[in-house]
């Protein structure tokens, strides 16, 4: 979530009604990877599961389009461990 904030932060600071600082976000931004993350939970399809989620060639191309978004923001971080 945290990843989500900062990659739709304008910069902007505004002030609330109790003067606490708060960051502007750029709800257009918020609202495509908001999409981008349900997309991705959202995929029921099978899968090849020696190759893995992104490995399988039955994703789709609105599924692939989410996880790679989601993957230039840095808001899901592949696992290159072996484990």
């Amino acid at each position: 979530m945290d990843a989500i904030t900062d990659a739709c932060k304008t910069g902007q600071k505004i002030e609330d009604d109790e003067v606490n600082d708060s960051y502007e976000i750029n709800i257009f931004k918020y609202e495509i990877l908001k999409v981008c993350v349900e997309r991705i939970l959202s995929e029921y399809e099978t899968t090849d599961d020696t190759l893995g989620v992104i490995g399988g060639q039955e994703l789709n191309i609105s599924f692939k389009f989410a996880f790679n978004t989601l993957l230039i923001h840095n808001i899901i971080i592949l696992n290159e461990t072996n484990e």
